[in-house]
């Protein structure tokens, strides 16, 4: 007599089995189970909101299924968010005052009237970021661009996953 299986105590075996298969994986540079050490990261940022939590889960998929320049986009969107979040919760005094210009309302009118290179310098500008991360940022906003656009660029493994865990860690900082 065959012992029955619960479908709850079949799944968790097969979790079980799907995490060590990934690590075991995860050994070999090109292989995309490598992104279950980010998954330790995603960890850090449950207390954000379901978009942006979302939009970090999103790119770690992206990695499995190698949509790499998905996964760069993905993971700068929910990086920026969380940068636009803290600047208008932390700095929106000393923004309007930086910036009398800038007419908005609210976090999605801010995101929407302003390009991000823009909302970037306004963070140095009121010393919520230096001038060194001000270069780093940008340059990841670059890379984010050449994933975005048509254009000859085409991430590696190595360097889409090296991009979603910055944006993760830098996203981190913000929280």
């Amino acid at each position: 007599m065959a012992s029955k299986i619960s479908p709850t105590s079949l799944f968790k075996k097969a979790t079980i089995a799907q995490r060590k298969l990934h690590e075991i994986l995860a050994t070999h540079e090109h292989a995309s189970s490598r992104v279950i050490i980010l998954e330790d990261l995603l960890m850090d940022l449950q207390g954000l909101p379901a978009d942006v939590h979302g939009y970090f889960r999103e790119s770690c998929s992206c990695l499995e299924f190698n949509l790499l320049r998905s996964a760069v986009v993905l993971s700068w969107a929910g990086f920026f968010h969380v940068f636009v979040e803290c600047l208008m919760a932390h700095h929106e005094v000393a923004l309007r005052a930086a910036r009398p210009s800038w007419s908005f309302n609210d976090l999605s009118e801010l995101k929407e009237g302003y390009v991000e290179h823009q909302i970037l310098e306004s963070g140095k500008t009121v010393s919520m970021i230096t001038r060194q991360e001000l270069r780093i940022y940008q340059g990841q906003l670059a890379t984010r661009n050449q994933c975005a656009h048509p254009t000859l660029y085409k991430p590696t493994m190595n360097s889409a996953l090296g991009f979603v865990d910055d944006m993760i860690n830098q996203a981190i900082k913000f929280i």
